[in-house]
C-alpha cells in the first residue's frame, strides 16, 4: 500500500476532525458571563476554536489540492 497516495485523505480527514472539535468545544465549554465581551473575545477557549478552524480549514484545502504542498501530485 503507497502511503503517498491516500495522504490527501490524511488531510480531509484531519481537518475535518479538528472544525468539529473546534465547533463541539465551544458549544459545551462554559463562558464567563459576567466579564465584559471583548475579555470574553480573548478567552482560551475561544482562541483555541479560532486557532483549530484555521488549522482545519488550511488542511482541508491542502486535502482538495487548492493548496499543493511539495512533491504532491
Amino acid at each position: 500500500m503507497n502511503i503517498a497516495a491516500y495522504g490527501h485523505k490524511f488531510f480531509l480527514i484531519g481537518g475535518a476532525i479538528l472544525i468539529a472539535t473546534a465547533v463541539l468545544q465551544f458549544l459545551i465549554r462554559p463562558r464567563p458571563k459576567e466579564k465584559s465581551r471583548g475579555v470574553r473575545l480573548l478567552d482560551a477557549t475561544t482562541i483555541k476554536v479560532v486557532l483549530f478552524v484555521s488549522v482545519g480549514i488550511l488542511a482541508i484545502l491542502v486535502g482538495t489540492g487548492t493548496i499543493p504542498i511539495a512533491g504532491g501530485r
